[in-house]
């Protein structure tokens, strides 16, 4: 095992990495694809100094004292402060690795950027808003406020946040995913056949985009908020709550789509063909 401990700027380039695990507090975390061996670079270092291992493939970036994996997503900030300076820890990192590496990322206030992904991608932040851009591979992206945004995402992609915003434009889905307490949620993509669409959120507006020749099975439902949809379906209003729900498009496996909101605004929107993909912009 190869060991450094960082507390000044500096940059590594390493052989043999297969996956990357990154658990830090502040700062900003940024990962791009490379056919050339990974290449860490660590500025702008306050606080107490980075512990970087290699052993057996795997990179680890994270603090001495939160080296156990997953301690930063259970510990609550009460937890946090009985660690040394914590609030005052920050790190600028940009890591160029391979686009099949397997991710495991966890910051508390980090943002975090990642683009040119085909493998599995997994990102846990507190306060910290997450970017992915081109990435193709099984996607989970779990925040309390941050929130999270992708472009030309392809593959299974599942969110939860609390009070964050969930807005995905382009890219083509087979298992898509995502829960926010009042973060909206705002869709723009392409599905695939037999594709499963579920969103759900408390308070927060649902709007999903798909293109005009998608077949799906859809059922949209909101409690107290505006249920509408660009194609045809049945509309059921009742004491509490509002429901629309039918099938569109025609097509083998048709995909399944579900819509959720308690008082938030339901929308399913329609693509024009060759109109490019956009986050929709609320329920109209």
């Amino acid at each position: 095992m190869a060991q450094w401990t960082i507390d000044q700027p500096a940059t590594r380039t390493l052989d043999g990495i297969v996956a990357l695990r990154v658990r830090i507090v502040g700062g900003h975390l940024n990962i791009l694809p490379t056919d050339d061996p990974v290449t860490f670079d660590i500025s702008e270092i306050s606080g107490e100094p980075l512990l970087v291992t290699q052993e057996a493939g795997i990179l680890t970036i994270t603090y001495d004292d939160l080296t156990r994996s997953g301690l930063l997503e259970r510990l609550r900030p009460s937890q946090l402060s009985k660690y040394r300076g914590v609030g005052r820890r920050s790190a600028m990192i940009d890591l160029r690795v391979p686009r099949e590496c397997p991710l495991e990322l966890t910051t508390v206030s980090a943002p975090v950027v990642i683009a040119g992904g085909s493998a599995k991608t997994r990102v846990r932040s507190a306060s910290g808003d997450v970017t992915l851009d081109d990435i193709n591979g099984e996607i989970d992206v779990n925040t309390v406020s941050g929130d999270i945004a992708g472009r030309d995402l392809s593959g299974s992609l599942h969110c939860n946040t609390v009070s964050g915003q969930v807005a995905v434009a382009g890219g083509r889905v087979s298992d898509f995913s995502a829960r926010s307490g009042s973060g909206r949620l705002l869709a723009d993509v392409d599905l695939t056949a037999a594709a499963r669409v579920r969103l759900a959120s408390v308070s927060g507006d649902v709007a999903l985009r798909v293109p005009a020749e998608t077949a799906a099975t859809v059922e949209l439902r909101s409690a107290m908020g505006r249920v509408d949809s660009a194609f045809g379906l049945d509309r059921r209003d009742l004491r509490g709550r509002s429901t629309m729900s039918g099938n569109i498009g025609d097509g083998i496996d048709p995909a399944t789509v579900t819509t959720t909101s308690v008082s938030g605004g339901v929308s399913l929107l329609r693509r024009q063909p060759d109109a490019p993909a956009a986050i929709p912009r609320g329920t109209t």
